[in-house]
């Protein structure tokens, strides 16, 4: 077994080549060059620090330059000779890693997906791993590309393995390439690495960061954890916190060396974000309540005129002078819709004849949106919806509602209006 701290070099015997002690870490050589690690940490958002460590190879020629890791995995293409490179990379990473002091922090190992298809190897190489570099386990998280991987027996078998042994599953790049949530749904993976690729698109976009975090609430609905990976600025950090994910990784808070920089005040950092999360939220509250304050004074003028006996049409089509207006309609407190909607004239103007059949509110049921249960829960009192996407008419609109009484009937007076492109500043 190669011990800790002792200068020594050893041949594993499963056909890798040598791992070398030096000073205070180990080396491979592979081909004609030098092999080392380096870790990046992987932070858990609410716990404030890092919870893993991703372990990543540096290569080196004999005069010292440095070779990437996609020259790496082209300088020898067969499928013998890359799984070979898998493996001493992944038994480099272990004893390398189990010389830190790291609690009980993860190691996340990379699978190379390509040779475990093409190679079908003895899927009992973990096991001499965990023996040479005396790491347990349940501290190693086995990254898989699943998207990489079409027989879905093999790789369930694969994963089934490495749970028998007690290690973690994390499927890598997810939302890259053919990712799709029936693998996610069928594997049953412990945690889910988000591609950069998303949180990189959701930094510049509000509909893609909206699309994110719904991703993200469907992987915590699959029972899996979720890692950001790729986090590059203080706009994909806070895009990150938005999203509700689990833990983050990326350039932002550490870049790979071969120590575990367990000095980084990530709690600081966190923090900060966290604070700059609520004033983000707080800034957009209020950009929404000014931007309708003017439309709920005649909202509630109306509905003034409402309660006093003035019917709901004449009421409806006093709001149509606010350009913003797109419909109203009246429900009861059960959430159905009493007689039809009233169109905006300029609405109507515009109006997609595709969505023709959903344009009808007559005898619909409300009553599961939050703009019909909120008002009825809080009687009134005028609520304002988040943005949504509207079934009639299929736009993005906020609903301004209220829940009435007018001679001893509960009714929710209900008008929407249109809503930006979300990508575009409040005005």
């Amino acid at each position: 077994m190669l011990k800790r701290h002792y200068r020594q070099t050893r041949k594993v015997q499963t056909g890798m080549t040598e791992l070398s002690f030096k000073e205070d870490h180990y080396e491979a050589a592979y081909e004609s060059l030098c092999l080392r690690s380096v870790f990046q940490p992987i932070f858990s958002i609410a716990h404030r620090k890092a919870v893993g460590y991703e372990g990543l190879v540096r290569a080196a020629d004999v005069s010292g330059n440095p070779v990437t890791p996609q020259e790496l995995m082209r300088k020898n293409t067969a499928s013998d000779q890359q799984l070979i490179l898998d493996r001493t990379c992944r038994l480099l990473h272990a004893c390398n890693f189990s010389q830190h002091p790291a609690n009980d922090a993860w190691l996340f190992l990379n699978l190379n997906s390509q040779c475990l298809i093409s190679e079908r190897p003895d899927i009992g190489f973990m096991q001499t791993l965990m023996r040479e570099s005396d790491l347990p386990s349940r501290r190693i998280v086995i990254e898989i590309l699943e998207s990489e991987i079409d027989n879905r027996d093999y790789l369930r078998e694969l994963i089934t393995h490495f749970r028998q042994m007690g290690c973690l599953i994390a499927i890598d790049d997810f939302g890259a390439g053919h990712s799709n949530f029936d693998r996610i749904w069928d594997l049953q993976p412990d945690i889910v690495k988000i591609d950069r690729s998303l949180v990189k698109k959701a930094g510049h976009s509000m509909k893609v960061e909206r699309i994110l975090t719904g991703i993200v609430s469907l992987i915590h609905e699959t029972g899996s954890l979720v890692v950001i990976e790729g986090v590059e600025t203080e706009k994909e950090a806070l895009v990150a916190i938005s999203s509700n994910a689990d833990m983050v990784q990326g350039f932002y808070f550490a870049k790979p060396k071969p120590d575990l920089q367990q000095e980084i005040d990530f709690g600081q950092a966190m923090d900060k974000l966290l604070h700059q999360h609520q004033n983000v939220r707080s800034q957009y509250n209020r950009k929404l309540q000014q931007h309708f304050r003017t439309f709920e004074l005649i909202f509630e003028k109306e509905l003034d005129a409402f309660k006093q006996g003035a019917s709901f049409e004449d009421c409806g089509h006093a709001l149509f002078d606010d350009a913003r207006a797109v419909r109203c309609y009246l429900l009861d407190e059960s959430g159905y819709q009493i007689g039809r909607s009233l169109n905006s004239p300029k609405y109507t103007a515009k109006l997609d004849i595709r969505f023709t059949p959903l344009l009808s509110g007559v005898n619909a049921n409300w009553s599961h949106r939050h703009y019909h249960f909120r008002a009825i829960q809080n009687p009134n009192m005028t609520q304002i919806s988040r943005p949504y996407l509207s079934v009639a008419g299929s736009h993005m609109c906020i609903t301004v509602s209220q829940a009435v009484v007018v001679s001893g009937k509960t009714y929710v007076f209900c008008c929407d209006l249109d809503w930006p492109d979300e990508d575009q500043p409040i005005s």
